[in-house]
C-alpha cells in the first residue's frame, strides 16, 4: 500500500489560529466598512451658494440660507453673480468651488445639466414689466421702439425678455435693448430717462417693491400669457390678484396677467448629503409659505424641471427629514441615517452568513476525521473478507498508518471527542484484527 502523506501538524489543543480568524473576520471586515463610510460620509462645514445681484432675490434668499445653516455651525458663503445663466456655468465648472445656485427652468441646456441635480423648484420668479406711460399697455408688442431694460449678460430675464421680445415682434430697431442692471434700470425708469424695466423677481425683492408702488409707473399685464406659455414651456402663467397689496386701496385695481419662470435650487451630485439635508430644510423654512403669487405649501415642490431629482431630496420629499436631525446635530444624524439604509440590507444577508459559518467551520473540522472512519470502516470489511496469513501484517501497517495519520491531526479543544473516538474505533479495530488472526491460527 503506498505511504499515506502527512494530513496536518502536532495535535495542540486550545481554539486554533484559523477558528478564530473565521469567526472574528467578518466582525472586523464590518467594523472597517462602517470606518470608512463614516470617514467618507462626514461632512464638510463650508458652502458657496451662488445667488444673484445685489439687492436681488437670489441675494436675499442667500442670506436667508446663511442664517440658517449657521444654527448647525455650517459657514454658507453667498457668492453674487448676475444671475440664473452665471449661476449655472459656475456649477458647471469643476475648476471652482460652487456647490449650489439658483437656477431657472428654461435657462440651461441638455449639456449643462451633467453632473448637476435639483433639491427641487423653491418659487416661481415672475416676469415683471414695468413702464412709464399716460396709457395702459397689455401686450409686449406694444414696446416696439422704446428704451428696455432687459438685465445684464448672464441673467435669466435678459435671456427671457429677448425670446419674448422677439416672439412679439418687440425685439428689432427702433427697439433700444439696454443691458442693464435692475438698481441703475429702476433709477433711470424713475428719472424718466427709460421707458421699460424687464425683472425677474419675486415679490418681496427690493428692486422690485420700489416700482411696485412708485408714482407714475405701471405694471404691464400681459394679456397673451397663456399663449406664450405654449410657447415657451418654462415659463408658467400666473395671477397677481386684485388688491393684494393693499386691499383697502384696491392696489392693483384688476388681476394682473403676468409669466413666470420657476426657480429650483440646484446642486453639485457630489454634494454630501448632509448639507443637501440642511439645504432642504432651509428650503423649507424659507420657501412654503404662501405668498402673493403661491398657496402655502405650494414650494419647495419635487418636479423635475431641466434637472433630475437628487436621491436625498427625493427621501426627503417622500418621507421627510431624518428623525434623528431632531435629537442629534446634523451630521451625525445624517451618518446615522445613511449607516442604517446601508447596513439593515447588508445585515439581511449577513446574519444568515453569520449563522452558517460555525456549521461550515465544524463540518471543516469534522471532514477530517470522516476520512479516517471511512477508511477503518475499508480495513475492517476487508479484514471480514479475507485474513490470509500473508494480509494479516498488511492490515497491521494500514492501521499504523492510519493511527499516525489521526495523531497528526491538529484540532481545538472542541473536537477532542471525535478524536476519541477515532482512536477507540483504531483500538476496536486492532482487536479484531488481533482475534481473527488467532482464530485463524488456532484453525490451521
Amino acid at each position: 500500500m503506498p505511504q499515506e502523506p502527512k494530513m496536518g501538524r502536532k495535535f495542540i489543543p486550545g481554539i486554533s489560529n484559523r477558528r478564530l480568524l473565521v469567526v472574528v473576520a467578518p466582525v472586523l471586515l464590518t467594523a472597517l466598512i462602517s470606518i470608512f463610510i463614516a470617514y467618507h460620509l462626514t461632512p464638510p462645514d463650508t458652502l458657496t451658494l451662488s445667488t444673484g445681484f445685489e439687492r436681488g432675490t437670489y441675494a436675499n434668499f442667500g442670506e436667508r440660507y446663511k442664517t440658517i445653516l449657521a444654527r448647525e455651525k455650517v459657514s454658507l458663503e453667498p457668492l453674487p453673480s448676475s444671475g440664473s445663466v452665471e449661476n449655472l456655468k459656475r456649477l458647471g465648472d469643476t475648476a471652482l468651488r460652487v456647490d449650489a445656485g439658483f437656477v431657472q427652468d428654461g435657462t440651461s441646456s441638455p449639456s449643462e445639466t451633467k453632473n448637476l441635480v435639483s433639491l427641487g423648484a423653491i418659487c416661481y420668479s415672475p416676469l415683471w414689466v414695468f413702464y412709464r406711460s399716460q396709457e395702459t399697455w397689455d401686450d409686449l408688442s406694444r414696446l416696439r421702439g422704446k428704451k428696455i431694460a432687459i438685465g445684464p449678460e448672464g441673467s435669466g430675464v435678459r435671456k427671457f425678455s429677448l425670446d419674448l421680445l422677439k416672439a412679439s415682434g418687440a425685439a428689432e430697431p427702433p427697439t433700444l435693448l439696454l443691458d442693464i442692471p435692475s438698481a441703475a434700470a429702476n433709477k433711470a425708469l424713475l428719472e424718466g430717462t427709460l421707458d421699460v424695466v424687464m425683472i425677474i423677481g419675486t415679490e418681496d425683492n427690493a428692486v422690485v417693491r420700489e416700482l411696485l408702488y412708485a408714482e407714475k409707473i405701471k405694471l404691464m399685464s400681459i394679456k397673451h400669457a397663456e399663449a406664450y406659455t405654449r410657447l415657451f414651456p418654462a415659463l408658467s402663467h400666473i395671477i397677481l390678484p386684485e388688491g393684494i397689496l393693499n386691499l383697502s386701496q384696491k392696489i392693483p385695481p384688476r388681476d394682473i396677467h403676468l409669466l413666470a419662470t420657476t426657480t429650483s435650487l440646484i446642486v453639485r451630485e457630489s454634494l454630501h448629503s448632509a448639507l443637501q439635508y440642511l439645504l432642504l430644510d432651509a428650503a423649507m423654512e424659507i420657501h412654503s409659505r404662501a405668498g402673493w403669487l403661491n398657496k402655502r405649501g405650494e414650494f419647495p415642490s419635487p418636479k423635475e424641471l431641466d434637472f433630475p431629482l437628487s436621491t436625498s431630496a427625493g427621501r426627503f420629499y417622500k418621507k421627510g427629514r431624518p428623525f434623528l436631525l431632531d435629537y442629534l446635530p446634523f451630521w451625525v444624524a445624517v451618518l446615522l441615517d445613511r449607516l442604517i439604509l446601508i447596513l439593515v440590507p447588508v445585515a439581511i444577508v449577513l446574519i444568515p452568513v453569520m449563522r452558517g459559518i460555525p456549521w461550515l467551520y465544524s463540518w471543516r473540522k469534522r471532514r477530517k476525521f470522516y476520512r479516517w472512519f471511512g477508511e477503518l470502516k475499508n480495513l475492517e470489511s476487508d479484514l471480514m473478507k479475507n485474513l490470509e496469513p500473508e494480509k494479516v501484517l498488511e492490515y497491521q501497517e494500514r492501521l499504523d498508518q492510519i493511527e499516525a495519520s489521526i495523531n497528526r491531526i491538529r484540532v481545538p479543544l472542541t473536537f477532542f471527542g471525535e478524536v476519541y473516538r477515532l482512536k477507540k474505533y483504531v483500538d476496536s479495530v486492532r482487536e479484531k484484527l488481533a482475534r481473527l488472526s488467532h482464530h485463524s491460527n488456532d484453525n490451521r
